[in-house]
């Protein structure tokens, strides 16, 4: 009897003991993340696409949203949001905050908010500015109702963005060029770039291989109590979905 129950004594004993080495392994395993970010949708015309390509590939992102696009598109709101990917405010009409009284820039942050809310049941708790061009009143609003704002980017290189309609090629390497651990990468799937080729779209799916290829994997945006020097002094940080 006693021997039988050394035996299981040893094996338990044994199980804690892979367990507890696996763990070290299993952090050490881990990835610095790349937060891929979306501008100005929902559009027919695209953010299906990019959702598609995420999906496939495996990957969760942040889409900034802009109000009026979410009254247009509901459909497309509730399935970023299903697919589990991270929704922020990016204004009701993408206007330029510094242009707008305090009054109307209050209007686009608790309008957008309000669309979004109506569509998926949550406010958004992020706030990346058309332009990335804030105000100190919108910023202290912003805290005042519990919102991280002025969600920025990782911009160093200062290559041609995807706005600028570069083509697939160049669009890729503008990315890849700006990845670091923690980056915030800037892309739309409205806007400006539905003027753009439709092959220029076909970044998407190799920058995400050729990203993965180097060691990283992808993550969402979070609020974050202090700024991010890596993202323009950002008051968010790349975590895990």
């Amino acid at each position: 009897m006693k021997s039988k129950i050394a035996v299981v004594a040893l094996a338990a004993a044994s199980l804690v003991l892979g367990l507890l080495a696996g763990a070290p392994a299993a952090n050490a395993a881990d990835k610095p993340l790349i937060g891929l970010t979306f501008d100005d949708g929902p559009s027919p015309e695209r953010t299906a696409f990019v959702l598609d390509t995420l999906k496939a590939k495996g990957v969760k992102a942040t889409f900034f949203l802009q109000g009026s696009h979410v009254q247009q598109y509901p459909d497309l709101v509730r399935r970023i949001k299903d697919e589990g990917h991270t929704i922020g405010n990016h204004s009701y009409d993408h206007a330029n905050f510094p242009e707008l009284t305090q009054a109307n820039q209050k209007q686009e942050i608790d309008s957008t908010n309000a669309a979004i809310k109506a569509v998926t049941g949550t406010t958004p708790t992020l706030m990346r500015f058309p332009f990335g061009n804030s105000t100190p009143y919108t910023l202290d609003y912003l805290r005042s109702i519990g919102m991280s704002g002025g969600i920025q980017w990782h911009w160093e290189v200062g290559e041609p963005g995807d706005y600028e309609c570069p083509g697939a090629a160049a669009v890729q390497k503008y990315v890849l060029d700006e990845v670091a651990p923690g980056a915030i990468i800037l892309l739309h799937d409205a806007n400006d770039v539905l003027s753009c080729p439709a092959s220029q779209w076909d970044y998407l799916a190799g920058t995400i291989d050729a990203i993965r290829a180097r060691g990283y994997d992808f993550g969402v945006v979070a609020p974050s109590p202090t700024a991010n020097a890596l993202n323009e002094g950002s008051y968010g940080v790349v975590v895990k979905p």
